[in-house]
């Protein structure tokens, strides 16, 4: 059952993801019932983000907090300043890079969430000590959380 939550800044479960920063994970699926999930992403610059992918089940927005994101919606390039939002429905193509000279912040949210945080757990465990996994070993662990490359 969900309960109310808050979690302060700075503070919460996180992972470092290649040259993401930190990624908290502030709403979980425990936390919210696997309704909604809700995650801070920090990213140094130029940060590589997401290659452009799809999610079967799943509806995700972005909200930039910092910094210049590149975003591939669809076939289009937008760079979107703080302030910026993107709703991207399911079965849409979509990625996403740093592609400033700064750290970017990007507050990244699912719906419904399908276990997301263990997503970026285990994007953080591949990606450990610099280790760049193979294309095979990355969509297998994208495909067991509905990402898809495109």
């Amino acid at each position: 059952m969900s309960v109310p939550l808050y979690v302060p800044s700075g503070e919460g479960e996180f992972v470092n993801i290649r040259d993401t920063k930190r990624t908290y994970l502030k709403l979980t699926t425990a936390d919210s019932d696997g309704e909604f999930g809700f995650f801070e992403h920090h990213m140094a610059p130029e940060a590589s983000g997401a290659s452009p992918h799809i999610h079967k089940k799943s509806t995700e927005m972005f909200y930039v907090v910092k910094g210049e994101i590149e975003f591939t919606i669809g076939d289009r390039k937008v760079v979107g300043e703080p302030g910026a939002f993107a709703y991207v429905p399911r079965g849409e193509p979509h990625g996403f890079t740093n592609r400033g000279n700064e750290d970017a912040t990007l507050l990244i949210m699912f719906y419904p969430i399908y276990n997301r945080e263990d997503y970026f757990r285990g994007l953080g465990r591949l990606t450990a000590n610099g280790r760049n996994p193979s294309l095979e070993e990355l969509q297998e662990h994208m495909a067991k959380y509905d990402q898809f490359m495109v």
